[in-house]
């Protein structure tokens, strides 16, 4: 009978012990603590991996649209993006090569080659 005792304590620690560790948590979450706020002032729109731990990051900062080049170690102003220009990539992207705009299989097969690609 002393076994099954020992064995019903250690459970009824072990849930205090997480209901514990529950409650804490809320309270930390309730106070903020952990907690990343969005920014206000910038806004990241893309990012393009360019090999490992290197890419183009397109950026809005306030009202202007910036291109960053991105390495483990530094970042690198490359341009301002006009809004003209987003337009108009914009618009060539949704009408495709042929000058329509791509089809529901057109869009399955790239988001499938992109999902491969991120799976390897």
């Amino acid at each position: 009978m002393g076994s099954v005792t020992l064995i019903v304590r250690f459970i009824l620690a072990m849930l205090f012990v997480v209901a514990l560790a529950f409650v804490a948590a809320r309270m930390l979450k309730r106070i903020g603590f952990g907690k990343s706020s969005p920014s206000r002032y910038l806004n990241q729109i893309d990012y393009l991996p360019m090999g490992p731990k290197r890419g183009v990051a397109l950026v809005q900062v306030v009202d202007k649209t910036v291109a960053l080049g991105i390495t483990d170690q530094t970042v690198t102003f490359l341009m301002e993006v006009t809004p003209e220009a987003m337009a108009e990539r914009a618009s060539d992207i949704l009408e495709g090569p042929s000058g329509s705009p791509p089809s529901l299989s057109q869009f399955a097969d790239e988001m499938l080659k992109r999902l491969r690609k991120d799976t390897r």
